[in-house]
This record gives C-alpha cells, structure tokens and sequence, in this order.
C-alpha cells in the first residue's frame, strides 16, 4: 500500500511540473474564431494522471498546475483554465462510473464505449461550467473581453448588432472550444 501512494505522488509530481513546464513554454494553438482562447497541451498530463491513478490524483496535479500558473500570470486566465479543466476531470470520472455500471445484453460495456462516455460527460460538465463562468466573466469581471470578441466576430463575417448578441455567439464559439478541446 506504502507503494502504491509513493508511486501516486510521484505522478502528481512529475505530471504537474510538466503542465507548468508546457503552460510557460506555451505549447498551444489558438483557436481562429476566438484567439485568446488556446487549445493549451498542459491539460494532457493532469488527463494522463487521471488514467494513471484516478481523479483525486488528477485533481491535485491540477490544483498545482493552477497555483503554478496563478503565480506566473495573475489570477484571471488560471482560474478559468482551472475551472475548465476540474470540472471535465469530474465529468469524466462520471462518465466512466456510469459506464461500468451500465449493464449490457452480453456482458457490460467495452473499454472504448466507457471511455468515450467519460468523454461526453467531460464535455458536458466542462462546457456548462465555462459557460456560466464565462457569463461572469464577459459581463462582471472584465467586459473588455466581450468588445475583443466583437472585434474578432465582425473580422470572421459574423454580424453582431448588440452586445447580447456578442455574448451569445461568444459563448457559443467557447463552447465549440471546450468541446473540442476535451478529447484532445
């Protein structure tokens, strides 16, 4: 038992620093519609910890990935980051328990299909969760964000008229995003 918590915690160790590793040396694409949104590879370690040993494991490799960036960067994109990344660590762990649970005409559900479950429930959680904080975001917190997504709607040909409409296409290009981004 003694092994297996040194081997737990060394993934946490290892995986952590590797997400911060790639958050600083920024290994990331942009999403074209929405550029300050990135499709950011620090997450596939915190996932790879997950597989490894579960989502309280995960969880803690992300929790430091975020104090990691909070200290680097200020508190606004790591906190969204996080926000974005638990919540899908959840849905996933979700989508896997209700997977193994879910019985089958002849005998269970196949490792692929569990697994693509906890993908769709990763995406589910993390996209009602961005959403609503992207809500708080756009509208409280720094609505400068919400007169840059004008800007970069009206230059892909989207017509916006008011800032409510702003908002929705906003969210509905973050959701694609968060969408897209879980599997990967």
């Amino acid at each position: 038992m003694m092994h297996r918590k040194s081997v737990i915690l060394t993934y946490i160790a290892v995986f952590s620093s590797l997400s911060i590793i790639l958050a600083i040396i920024r290994a990331e694409v942009p999403f074209p519609p929405l550029p300050y949104l990135k499709f950011d590879f620090a997450e596939i370690p915190v996932m790879i910890v997950f597989m490894l040993g579960g989502p309280i494991p995960a969880l803690f490799t992300e929790v430091i990935h975020w104090l990691g960036l909070t200290f680097r960067s200020g508190w606004l994109g790591p906190l969204m980051k996080f926000l974005a990344v638990v919540p899908m660590i959840i849905g996933f762990w979700i989508g896997i328990k209700v997977g193994v649970k879910t019985p089958q005409r002849h005998g269970g559900m196949g490792s692929m299909r569990i697994f693509i479950l906890g993908i769709i429930f990763g995406i589910i959680m993390r996209v009602m969760v961005c959403s609503l904080t992207n809500i708080l975001v756009l509208l409280l917190i720094s609505p400068n964000y919400l007169l840059y997504a004008e800007v970069m709607l009206r230059a892909i040909g989207i017509s916006v008229n008011s800032p409510l409409d702003v908002l929705i296409w906003t969210l509905i290009f973050t959701g694609i995003f968060n969408a897209i981004h879980v599997p990967l």
